[in-house]
């Protein structure tokens, strides 16, 4: 049996040379030379399509004749001018639209979609119309749109501007209801309205309050806000906050929140304490707000009499006049002041007050416990003053009485001395 033996090479073989694999997607890296030969000819060929283009552009331009289309800046639509009667309204008078044959910018599609817009958003179509009539230059006319509103079809621009193919309205623009001042007739209408259903009380309150402040603080408010607004203003206005520009401020801001007091009060007084307790506590938690920032307000402003430094008030009025000369031990005044507190017109101008007072004020806690205090002080004041003046009168009348008794025995010695040449 004859075994094989493996022979051994006990010499190593020496080491190939192993190369790096170059991967196959990765193209060799030009020199630096023709990468910026292919940089300026990508440039030149780039400039060359600019150029090209733009002369192509231009030379389509200038086949274009506009005349004979007219385009929609809002939707795209272009029409023939021949047919864009159809599609567009025209505002003849415009100086905006003359190289567009007079007609609008945006067609009926989108003024209609338009005008829808603004209707919603402002909830009012007489302030969707101005809008629409402003942005396609065409004429807004109270009377037309109130003549369209109240018909029985719904309101729509295309009745508005039918309405306006009449003689009077065709040379006309948006520019001609700003000079006839057409976008605040109904403002104007309103405030009238307002004013008949104003009492003479509240008209002159409101007369007064704009007087003296020089504008309508309380303006764009509701009807029934103004009436009350006015009534609780005038009881605030004196010489010295008519004065005072930031007094004035913070005296109209303490009626505004007089007025919410008042509609808290009116919402409280309909819950139903039984089943509407959370809304009682609310309301009366916000009432409860308004009424210490009042307090505030007037405490850090002098405002309410309690909290002024200087309490005379009405300076410059006839009464504090004829009260300060009085003072000053001028006698001719002391006529004419005690007729003046004792007139007829004195008294009617007291019960009026005092009547308005009644109907129009309201008055919180603070309120009352201040004009509680003042009645007091005066009622004590008067009093001490009675009780002065009766013991004054008590002393003058025994004084009176022995002179006249003194008179009376004295009378004969008087006499005879008179007739004896003793007295002249």
């Amino acid at each position: 049996m004859v075994i094989k033996i493996p022979s051994f090479n006990l010499i190593p073989e020496p080491e190939k040379e192993v190369k790096p694999k170059r991967p196959k997607n990765i193209t060799p890296i030009p020199p630096v030379e023709e990468i910026k030969k292919a940089q300026e000819a990508k440039k030149k060929a780039a400039t060359k399509k600019k150029n090209a283009k733009k002369t192509t552009n231009k030379k389509q331009i200038e086949d274009i004749d506009f005349n004979q289309y007219t385009r929609c800046l809002r939707c795209g639509l272009v029409v023939e001018t021949e047919k864009a009667s159809q599609h567009f309204y025209k505002s003849t008078k415009s100086e905006a639209y003359k190289a567009n044959s007079q007609y609008t910018h945006l067609c009926k599609e989108c003024t209609a979609g338009l005008f829808d817009l603004f209707a919603r958003k402002y909830k009012s179509n007489r302030i969707a119309c101005m809008i629409i009539c402003q942005l396609l230059d065409l004429p807004y006319y109270d009377s037309v749109f109130e003549g369209v509103n109240n018909s029985k079809v719904n309101f729509n621009m295309g009745s508005y501007f039918a309405r306006l193919n009449g003689p009077q309205y065709k040379y006309t623009s948006f520019q001609d209801s700003i000079v006839n001042n057409e976008l605040f007739r109904e403002a104007a209408k309103q405030e009238e309205i307002d004013l008949a259903k104003m009492t003479e009380n509240e008209k002159k309150a409101m007369e007064d309050c704009i007087e003296v402040i020089g504008y309508d603080p309380f303006k764009g408010y509701g009807l029934e806000d103004k009436k009350f607004l006015f009534m609780d203003l005038i009881k605030y206005l004196d010489e010295d906050s008519a004065d005072d520009a930031y007094k004035l401020s913070q005296i109209i801001q303490i009626v505004n929140n007089n007025n919410q007091i008042n509609k808290y009060n009116k919402l409280i007084a309909e819950c139903d304490p039984t089943y509407q307790i959370d809304s009682i506590k609310t309301f009366s938690t916000l009432k409860n707000t308004l009424v210490s920032s009042n307090d505030r307000i007037a405490k850090e402003n002098e405002i309410s009499v309690k909290n002024r430094s200087n309490k005379e008030v009405g300076k410059n009025t006839l009464t504090y006049t004829m009260r300060d000369m009085r003072e000053k031990n001028f006698k001719e005044i002391e006529t004419n002041y005690y007729n003046q507190l004792r007139s007829e017109s004195t008294q009617w101008g007291a019960d009026m007050s005092l009547k308005a007072i009644k109907e129009n004020c309201f008055f919180d806690e603070n309120d009352r416990e201040e004009v509680f205090e003042m009645q007091r002080e005066m009622v004590i004041k008067t009093q001490k003053s009675l009780d002065d003046e009766m013991e004054k009168n008590r002393l003058l009348n025994i004084r009176l009485k022995d002179l006249e008794n003194f008179i009376r025995r004295n009378a004969a010695t008087y006499e005879k001395a008179k007739s004896a040449g003793v007295i002249t």
